[in-house]
């Protein structure tokens, strides 16, 4: 598990409507990952007596339902943009008390604005990699595609809400050297919407930049503990529960 608290952010103008009209759903400020084995994981979670009487009823204490943000998906890891800024990896950013990546959380939503999105992956994401090896190859060290999926068992509306939200289907997470690359993140953003914009709703499409950190990892016999927790004093506190 983990949380992204956002600094910055960039959406889509609304289609039709006043030059920089913003959607009435623009505000986000923080993502949550919740990572699971398999599916069967999902369900055996979400059905089980805890989460029915404890977890979930105490979700009206922090999160907005109306504007909740959710996708269930597979994560897929993506050649790296620079070799040389692979050496990076995850855990010490991550994983040391207080530390952090900084992301960029791209949230694609299908013309056709449904929930499957292995075919779209499939044609984005070498646009995608393209635009950033043209204006960010230095500032990105990571990308993964979270690839949506629908579930007849589960309906994650009914548990997280925001029925009335845009769906989506793709979510791409680029781990960014820090907040000064995302002007160059920018950059490469339009860039790749120039070129692939008949693909998907940009109206709708929308990017979150943040600082990501580690919350929990069972598998890796890593508890919550509030001293691994990072602090951003410049940053608002979390009030949307974004999957």
């Amino acid at each position: 598990m983990s949380s992204t608290q956002v600094f910055d952010s960039v959406f889509g103008a609304r289609q039709g409507g006043p030059f920089n009209a913003n959607q009435h759903w623009v505000g986000r400020d923080d993502v949550t990952e919740l990572f699971f084995r398999n599916g069967e994981h999902v369900l055996r979670c979400f059905t089980s007596d805890h989460v029915k009487e404890k977890v979930g009823p105490d979700g009206a204490q922090f999160a907005d339902f109306e504007t909740n943000v959710v996708l269930m998906a597979h994560e897929k890891v993506v050649d790296v943009i620079d070799t040389r800024l692979a050496t990076r990896r995850l855990e010490p950013g991550l994983f040391k008390p207080g530390g952090s990546a900084t992301v960029a959380l791209y949230f694609i939503s299908s013309a056709d604005h449904g929930t499957e999105g292995k075919r779209l992956e499939a044609r984005l994401t070498p646009l995608l990699v393209d635009a950033l090896q043209r204006h960010c190859q230095d500032e990105v060290w990571r990308l993964e595609a979270n690839i949506g999926t629908a579930s007849k068992e589960f309906d994650l509306a009914s548990y997280f809400g925001g029925g009335g939200m845009p769906p989506f289907c793709l979510v791409y997470k680029a781990f960014l050297k820090g907040r000064a690359s995302v002007p160059f993140f920018r950059k490469s953003q339009r860039t790749f919407e120039a070129t692939a914009h008949e693909n998907f709703d940009v109206h709708s499409s929308f990017v979150l930049f943040g600082e990501e950190a580690l919350i929990m990892d069972m598998d890796g016999e890593i508890r919550f503990a509030p001293d691994r927790q990072p602090c951003f004093p410049d940053l608002p506190g979390p009030t949307h529960l974004s999957i």
